[in-house]
């Protein structure tokens, strides 16, 4: 198997001097629950009788949610239910079959930091690209932003029915929400004289009802899902107080896209909000009681104060093995990462080889062609007319091209046979220059049309300017 080189510059952060404003995310976490080391975590996850089961991460690393949470769905008993609630730092996350070079700014990513935290508080942080397991589109998180996932038994599962659970919650501050016919929680905009007051029973109204009108609702919560014979995960994002709001469409807007088609699942567009009107310094404070609020809704969804099922308990030395014991919640612990399977799933979700190298096909022209006939928008000034480029890439991997500069047609073949003998069959980000990469063609005539040729590819697939 071929592995993803460092070369390319594509990951290259600039220092950032931090804004500190006081946030510790973790100051309220209140003292009753119990904290689960590596070695307790792995065994009250998969007790056989562990049948509900409820955990707060203390983790911000979205690579290490991500496998905790993939481990809770491998691992957990088949017919437990799982609610798994997380806050992490500043990432896009993009679905299983999805582009990263047609649903994010690489280059935006990797020069421009967002409101994030260190370790004396709030500061500047660069946002990390992740691929998530699951299928569904992109979203961006930070520590606005809660996370929540459900696992349970596959003959169980709904599309609405956690999406519901978390409704209920935010119902409690914004009687506006409810679930759209696509499974997003949304937030109704207008006055309730021009909309009418909500029906606080009806958390899924119809389209007709709220869909159909202006202004759009405010989406506040996506879903993504992942799907197997025993077991079932549903998985979303809730923004409650993101400082980011204002700026997520950036990242989230390829300057690839005219110029891309591609195979895979496309992100459906939406205009989002916050749950709370604007960030506040104690949003933490938003963030637990959300979090409290959810772990409520998912007992009372479930019953575990009622039918015989014993209560919400938090484990212990004593309890651990008691086989009494059937619900229990407490919180996950950076330490975590040491469990083997948790470890194998981090060093997987950060390899270029999975960031990058499960894309599904796609190409890149520069003109409409018989794959992609739409009109394109005009290219940098300094690319000559003449010029024409087309890439077909698998696997992260340009499987052909057709790069040229001249209008005569044998000219151009002839360039395009050379160009393509340069590129063809190497992977994108082992690239890294484009420049640098043609120039070995030996057009030195022609300099200049290779540098901006050069300059546009780089900005497609998001390589660092490193030309100043």
């Amino acid at each position: 198997m071929r592995r993803w080189k460092s070369r390319s510059s594509i990951w290259r952060r600039p220092c950032i001097q931090p804004v500190l404003i006081p946030f510790n995310l973790f100051n309220h976490a209140p003292k009753h629950i119990s904290s689960f080391g590596a070695a307790t975590f792995a065994e009250v996850a998969t007790k056989k009788t562990s049948k509900y089961q409820i955990y707060f991460s203390r983790i911000s690393d979205p690579y290490v949610n991500l496998s905790v949470e993939h481990f809770l769905l491998q691992n957990t008993p088949p017919d437990s239910t799982v609610l798994l609630l997380y806050v992490n730092s500043p990432c896009v996350v993009i679905g299983r079959n999805q582009n990263p070079w047609l649903e994010t700014d690489l280059r935006l990513m990797q020069n421009t930091p967002v409101v994030g935290r260190d370790h004396h508080g709030m500061g500047y942080e660069h946002v990390q690209l992740v691929r998530r397991r699951s299928g569904g589109g992109t979203v961006f998180h930070d520590y606005g932003n809660v996370n929540y996932s459900v696992i349970c038994p596959t003959q169980e599962f709904s599309r609405d029915k956690h999406a519901e659970m978390v409704t209920r919650v935010l119902r409690n501050k914004n009687p506006r929400a409810h679930v759209n016919d696509r499974h997003d929680i949304v937030l109704d905009q207008g006055s309730f004289q021009e909309r009418g007051r909500p029906d606080p029973t009806n958390l899924h109204p119809t389209g007709s009802q709220c869909e159909d009108i202006s202004p759009a609702p405010l989406k506040v919560s996506g879903s993504a899902y992942k799907l197997t014979r025993q077991r079932s995960l549903h998985h979303g994002t809730c923004l409650l107080a993101s400082p980011n709001l204002e700026v997520v469409s950036n990242y989230l807007r390829s300057p690839a896209r005219p110029f891309m088609k591609a195979r895979g699942v496309d992100s459906v567009r939406s205009p989002i909000g916050n749950v709370y009107d604007e960030f506040r310094k104690n949003s933490e404070d938003l963030t637990f009681a959300f979090q409290r609020g959810v772990a409520d809704s998912f007992a009372e969804l479930y019953g575990l104060e009622q039918g015989g099922l014993s209560p919400l308990t938090d484990i212990d030395d004593k309890t651990i093995r008691d086989p009494r014991v059937q619900c229990i919640r407490g919180y996950v612990e950076e330490d975590v990462k040491d469990i083997p399977d948790i470890e194998c799933g981090i060093k997987e979700l950060k390899s270029l080889d999975w960031i990058f190298g499960q894309t599904p096909q796609f190409i890149v022209s520069s003109h409409p062609s018989e794959e992609d006939d739409r009109p394109r928008p005009p290219l940098p000034s300094k690319v000559p007319p003449s010029a024409r480029v087309y890439l077909k890439v698998r696997s992260g991997i340009i499987t052909s091209s057709r790069i040229s500069i001249s209008s005569t047609q044998s000219v151009a073949l002839a360039e395009a046979e050379r160009f393509g003998s340069i590129i063809n069959e190497r992977k994108i980000l082992n690239i890294g220059n484009f420049e640098r990469n043609l120039n070995e063609a030996g057009y030195h005539e022609k300099a200049e049309e290779v540098v901006a040729i050069s300059s546009w590819l780089d900005r497609m697939f998001g390589f660092v300017d490193t030309s100043g």
